[in-house]
């Protein structure tokens, strides 16, 4: 995970502040570089909150990172999941996975609802070919066609989702009309 997932993250509260210190080493050590995350990087648990999101605050700034709303943090750092997929960093079952727990939970879009869950962000199949999957994988031995095995059966599902990310993604990087 990035500096900027991270940041990401602590917009939705999914990570504490408290975890800062160490993702600001982890950023020195993929290579970013300002005073502010030297400073980070040298804090402990039991430094001051208030000093700690001080120069957060002066890191994000140093590397031009503004951090957007909750709504807007949620569909970023999925999309940043979903780049992952797209790079075979993640396969994408699990990648999606992150998607939906991490990222798209995080903030109350079923709240939005029109249809069908997730669809006022376009990933209602998205998630759907992924509730299949996890129906699928909890089906056991218990064989769900006669002329295709449950693994198979993933293989597809699998494939499907992957189309159905790449869409979700080309909708939500899609410049707002």
């Amino acid at each position: 995970m990035n500096f900027r997932q991270h940041a990401l993250k602590i917009v939705l509260g999914t990570e504490s502040l408290r975890s800062i210190p160490n993702i600001a080493l982890q950023a020195l050590e993929q290579g970013l570089d300002t005073p502010s995350l030297y400073i980070l990087a040298g804090f402990s648990d039991n430094d001051s909150e208030f000093e700690i999101i001080h120069y957060y605050g002066t890191a994000l700034h140093e590397l031009g990172i503004e951090l957007p709303d909750k709504r807007n943090a949620a569909i970023q750092l999925g999309l940043s999941i979903a780049d992952e997929i797209f790079d075979n960093k993640r396969s994408v079952i699990e990648g999606v996975m992150e998607i939906k727990n991490i990222a798209i939970d995080a903030y109350p879009f079923y709240k939005e609802t029109k249809h069908y869950c997730y669809d006022s962000i376009g990933f209602e199949k998205v998630y759907g070919l992924l509730d299949q999957i996890s129906d699928l994988k909890d089906a056991g031995s218990t064989q769900w066609q006669v002329n295709k095995t449950n693994k198979e059966l993933e293989i597809e599902y699998a494939l499907k989702l992957m189309d159905e990310l790449k869409q979700w993604y080309s909708l939500m990087k899609a410049p707002i009309a």
